[in-house]
């Protein structure tokens, strides 16, 4: 810069004042001047300085944010990740490694085209990962090195690990970040800095050779150093100081110095002015952080069932700054209209009947499927014992009719046909339930490497047979799989003959080494039924007690909910147009007195089994006491034929009998524990219809307050749009005041002028601006409709929620009579086999499948209880969502609600101070207008009919 540069003052620009502006002044001021640039370029300008600073200011804006929700947040909302976090990044934020680069890519770091490049790209160093190196170890694995989960740990490693949950932070963060840019539009800013210049000429440049030394003020704001201001009136103020110092080191050797103190104040009257233009970013940016605090409370909520139950998240935050273009195009909120609300629903489709439950309530429910398909496998491998001891026993006695024995065979391959059917269904479905963990640990965050066991009493309740019963009659299965291995080992040592006496056939078999030691395993296979039998008595036996005593105990919950039940359901019956539209059930579901036949009989069945279980280890005893001393000592005979009868009367019937018998009386145990259990089911109570929903969900669901607010974003919009149709006229005031001679600080008053004056620009040139603001008022009939269309979906998805709910206590009902008739069949089945093995005959020629059949009822029915329940849980809790008064404790935990008490939630807080808006749309109840004329400024309020808030039922 050289001393024609600063003949103009207007051409000046920005920030601190001179260093030097002479060399005695210079001399004393220059090392103070460097003392404080580099105090603030050392303090006040590192990175970390405003990473800390940003993190603060917008940290301070989501707690203001949060303090005005009626409800407060009760959980950290900072971007701040836990130590113990996968995404926690160990290294200095601001000076981190660079991770590994690609080998082939990375050679255009160091050169590209032929230039080298920078060279200090790995300065920090390498990293060989993307995640926090030892955040496993903060894993709760168990000491087998497993992952047990729970729903209640599996939420809060979600809410530790997840990534969507932690961007969803994020957004909240950056969307406070735009505030605070906004707000600092409204700022005194302040500008400067200083520039220097040496310049040399030779004598053909100013007709002589000269050096010269330039100081002086520079920034990248309207000044040298200056002071600006917006007001909220669309006015704008610059102050500022323009100083520059030349010497002339060379020819004249003279120095020189121009200082320009000035200022300009914009006022615009027309476009460009008032408040409702010039702080419409401020007010959208302000309103949409707000909306988003609110946002990101449902975010929580419906992250939350999105873990437990699989429910898609319909909320998020939502920024709507950033980057901003002309006017208002950077909020993408406007000109979107409704796009992001969505419908107010949750991912299930109501009206597909009763689908299984996703996130961790899926995997429980697949967890118990599973163990009933496995007792299922286990009673069909049962049945296909019992139809080959059968088959067995008409081998030994050679029956006269010889289609029995082909009938049983038949019977035989068809029960080991269900079986293997059965096995194979259970493999495919263990297969899935591991595909969907691995899925559910990414919806975690976490790896599908990490080996888990998902252990959670949600649904206990509804596992019909307690677990160690049921090993315990897999261990009898396998006790009397291996006798039967055994007895048919013996029967294959039989030569069969007919007898010439008689002329029916005989069975001969030698008493040697090879029958003694078949006989002897025989007896050590039935060692384990002596502590099975003990199990028995002293473990389960008191377990089903008390499933006994539970289900008298439910009685009276039984019978209110069962008369509550029925007077919905007439209700239904006599409502035009119905929720439902049941003409008519099987009312035997509404009849309590079957339960307590049910409980009756139940306890008649334990006590019979309880004294035949007790007996149970006598008759064990003197089995295997019987078959030892018949190894001890033999037949007592070498007839090979009475050896044959004495195996198999004292040996294979003996021991196929005792098993029989004792397998029967496990399976009477289990089924009076299922019929205890399912008679002692209750669901939560829900008592609600979709017209206090609707009032509950207008005065609670934060999505619907946001909804309300984008609605009148649209509205303001009209008016900022509007203001671009107006002409441009402008009030300036200006003046300046220059120094005198060459000393800079001599600045006076002689020397200053001021300048007022009007600026116009006719509105000529609008046809942009007309179709803009013609745009701008169909997008608000655009936007109200939206909203009521989105009002119309809060409303479907309130009655098809609440018919859900009411449907699936029906079906409970008539699930759990599924039940019951299943049960039912089976013994029914076991009275015919035991009635045809009293008289002496062969199954029946349909008895396999009649066995198959009601295990495969059993299970559906049981399968059909279990998902009931869990969609009506899954759908409670998405209700508790839906009405807006789902709570969580501050690490994420739903507290339950209890019985949903439609008078104490319409009763609640709300959104907002009153938990409407206090001027609006609000309709008469009672007769009365609740927004009273000074509240609305004597505006009066035009109310909606009341149908459209409470519902008529139709």
């Amino acid at each position: 810069m050289d001393g024609n540069d600063v003949t103009d003052p207007a051409l000046k620009y920005d920030f601190h004042a001179h260093r030097r502006f002479n060399r005695q002044i210079m001399g004393q001021v220059a090392p103070l001047l460097v003392v404080v640039v580099c105090g603030l370029w050392v303090g006040g300008c590192s990175r970390s300085h405003y990473r800390v600073q940003a993190n603060k200011e917008a940290n301070a804006l989501i707690a203001e944010k949060a303090s005005h929700v009626a409800r407060p947040v009760n959980t950290r909302l900072d971007i701040e990740l836990d130590p113990r976090s996968r995404m926690f990044n160990p290294f200095d934020p601001d000076f981190q490694p660079m991770p590994l680069d690609d080998p082939a890519s990375h050679r255009y770091m160091q050169c590209v085209d032929g230039r080298r490049g920078y060279p200090m790209w790995d300065a920090a160093g390498l990293t060989n990962t993307a995640e926090n190196p030892g955040w496993w170890q903060y894993l709760p694995l168990n000491e087998n090195g497993v992952l047990e989960l729970n729903s209640e740990n599996a939420v809060r490693i979600a809410m530790l690990h997840s990534p969507e949950y932690q961007e969803q932070l994020e957004s909240l963060f950056l969307s406070a970040l735009d505030v605070s840019s906004e707000r600092f539009q409204f700022d005194t800013q302040f500008f400067g800095g200083a520039s220097t210049s040496y310049t040399t000429a030779g004598p053909g440049q100013f007709g002589d050779s000269s050096s010269r030394v330039a100081v002086g003020g520079y920034s990248l704001g309207r000044r040298d150093f200056a002071m600006e201001r917006a007001f909220a009136t669309g006015g704008n103020l610059v102050v500022g100081l323009a100083n520059n110092i030349v010497w002339e080191l060379s020819g004249p050797n003279s120095q020189s110095a121009v200082t320009v103190l000035d200022f300009a104040m914009i006022q615009p009257l027309l476009r460009n002015a008032g408040r409702d233009r010039v702080l419409e970013r401020l007010t959208l940016a302000e309103r949409n952080l707000l909306a988003n605090v609110r946002s990101f409370e449902r975010f929580r909520r419906g992250f939350y069932l999105n873990i437990v139950t699989g429910r898609n998240i319909d909320a998020g935050v939502q920024r709507s700054g950033g980057v901003f273009g002309v006017g208002l195009s950077g909020f993408t909120g406007l000109g979107g209209g409704f796009s992001g609300l969505g419908g107010g629903g949750g991912g299930f489709n109501f009206n597909s009947g009763v689908p299984d439950a996703g996130g961790f309530f899926g995997l429980l429910q697949d967890q118990l499927q599973i163990r009933n398909l496995e007792e299922n496998v286990a009673r069909l491998g049962e049945n296909l014992l019992v139809l080959e001891n059968t088959l067995v026993e008409l081998l030994t006695t050679i029956p006269e009719d010889p289609e029995a024995i082909i009938r049983q065979r038949l019977q035989v391959s068809q029960s080991r046909s269900s079986l293997l059917s059965a096995q194979s269904a259970l493999v495919t479905r263990r297969v899935g339930y591991q595909n969907s963990i691995d899925g559910f640990l990414t919806d975690l965050g976490l790896p599908p490497y990490i080996c888990v066991e998902i252990n959670d009493p949600t649904l206990t309740r509804f596992e019909l047979i307690d677990r160690d019963l049921r090993m315990r009659r897999e261990e009898l299965i396998a006790v009397r799989s291996e006798v039967g291995r055994i007895n048919v080992e013996l029967l294959d040592l039989a030569e069969t003959e007919i007898d010439p006496t008689t002329g029916l056939p005989t069975s001969r078999v030698a008493w040697d080494n090879q029958t003694k030691a078949l006989v002897e395993e025989l007896r050590q296979s039935l060692q384990p039924i002596s502590r099975f039998s003990r199990s028995l008595v002293q473990e389960d036996l008191p377990r089903v007690r008390e499933d006994l005593a539970t289900l008298q105990e439910q009685i009276p919950e039984r019978r209110r909910q069962t008369e509550s039940l029925l007077a919905l359901y007439r209700e239904e019956q006599n409502t035009i147009c119905s929720l439902l539209g049941i003409e008519s059930v099987d009312e035997s579901i509404f009849d309590i007195e079957p339960v307590l036949e049910t409980g009756g009989e139940l306890e008649e069945n334990y006590a019979r089994l309880s004294s035949r279980l007790e007996l149970y280890q006598a008759e064990i005893d003197a089995l295997t006491d019987s078959i030892e001393r018949f190894v001890a000592a033999g037949p007592g005979t070498n007839n090979e034929a009475e050896v044959a009868e004495q195996i198999r009367d004292r040996v294979i019937l003996a021991s196929q009998d005792l098993l029989a018998k004792l397998g029967d009386d496990v399976l009477e145990l289990q089924l009076v524990q299922a019929r205890a259990r399912v008679e002692s089911l209750v669901l939560p109570e829900v008592e609600i219809d979709p017209g206090e929903a609707l009032q509950i969900a207008r005065v609670n669901r934060r999505d619907w307050a946001n909804a309300r607010a984008s609605l009148v974003d649209r509205y303001r919009s009209i008016e900022f749009i509007a203001d671009n149709l107006e002409s441009n006229l402008d009030v300036i005031f200006s003046g300046e005041i220059n120094n005198d001679g060459n000393n800079p600080f001599a600045l006076r008053s002689d020397s200053g002028a001021l300048r007022v004056g009007l600026q116009w620009d006719a509105p000529i040139t609008r046809l942009q601006e007309r179709n803009t603001y013609r745009q701008s008022l169909i997008e608000y009939e655009q936007a109200k409709r939206s909203y009521y269309g989105y009002e119309d979906s809060i409303w479907r998805l309130m009655r098809s929620t609440i018919r859900q709910l009411r449907a699936n206590r029906i079906n409970f009902e008539l699930g759990r009579q599924s039940v019951r008739i299943a049960a039912s069949q089976l013994e029914i089945n076991e009275d015919i086999r035991e009635f045809r093995d009293a008289r002496g005959l062969s199954s029946g020629p349909t008895a396999a499948r009649d066995t198959i059949t009601a295990l495969s009822a059993l299970l559906d029915s049981q399968n059909g209880l279990l998902n009931l329940y869990v969609n009506f849980e899954v759908v409670r809790r998405g209700l508790d969502l839906d009405l807006g008064t789902m709570e969580l404790t501050p690490d994420g935990m739903w507290i339950d609600p209890g019985p949903i008490d439609p008078d104490a939630m319409l009763g609640l807080v709300g959104t907002s101070e009153t938990g409407m808006i206090e001027c609006g749309p609000t309709p008469f109840i009672d007769g009365e207008n609740p927004c009273t004329p000074p509240a609305c400024g004597g505006i009066p309020i035009r109310p909606q009919p009341t149908a459209a808030i409470y519902g008529t039922g139709i």
